[in-house]
């Protein structure tokens, strides 16, 4: 299973690295080197926007973000939905959040924020969220050759089905929202669960949120995930 460097602005692809970490059944701080003063004061304030604990539900607890993300099918991923590898592969500084987790352990948010080199890549790296393409090339991609890649070796008695991407509905959320949403049924010693992740995005100039919403078993309520991203687009 790959554990890769930070940073660039995660994809669900990372998501499915997660997924092998949680298929028993069960997402630090980064940035390009160099930064300028100008860029650094960029960071500091990528910091301050950051979501917190609490931000989230009465109950819930912080603990260490797993910091999973992965360049792996990126060369796929750019030639199906008609994009350069290299807006794929870039690593424009970024700083996450801890992981915040719901007592039971089965609901979590992680909250990535990137400082982009201009606005018109900030807008660019948006647009890869809103691709048509995008669902159907990452079920692709999450369900050919490299599945096995993708998932890592699975603990003794569990099976992961095929993988679903679809696009989030963005009328459910405010302006400028986007994302796309995954869900795997994953089988372990006998016991169905469905694994779900889903990645929504806010961009406002140079600074972009990217809010994963991960689920086992019981899926977020939309409400959850409205009340959350709404504290994460004010916060731009």
């Amino acid at each position: 299973m790959a554990r890769a460097r930070r940073v660039r602005w995660r994809r669900p692809v990372a998501a499915l690295v997660t997924a092998g970490l949680l298929a028993g059944v069960t997402a630090g701080t980064a940035g390009g080197a160099g930064a300028s003063s100008s860029g650094s004061a960029s960071l500091t304030q990528a910091r301050r926007d950051l979501l917190v604990l609490s931000d989230m539900p009465a109950g819930w607890k912080s603990t260490k973000n797993p910091n999973t993300n992965s360049t792996l099918g990126d060369t796929q991923l750019a030639r199906c939905i008609g994009v350069t590898k290299s807006l794929l592969t870039e690593n424009p500084p970024s700083v996450n959040s801890p992981q915040f987790q719901n007592a039971q352990g089965t609901l979590d948010v992680t909250d990535n924020v990137t400082v982009f080199p201009s606005a018109k890549n900030a807008a660019a790296e948006l647009a890869i969220a809103t691709n048509p393409k995008y669902p159907t090339c990452m079920t692709a991609l999450a369900s050919g050759p490299l599945k096995a890649k993708l998932f890592g070796k699975l603990p003794k008695g569990t099976t992961i089905g095929t993988p679903l991407f679809s696009p989030v509905d963005t009328s459910a959320f405010g302006p400028g929202v986007v994302g796309s949403s995954m869900s795997v049924p994953i089988t372990s010693q006998g016991v169905a669960i469905n694994f779900n992740v889903t990645e929504l995005f806010v961009v406002k100039g140079l600074l972009g949120h990217q809010v994963e919403f991960t689920a086992v078993g019981t899926p977020f309520s939309l409400g959850l995930e409205q009340q959350i991203m709404a504290v994460a687009a004010r916060q731009l």
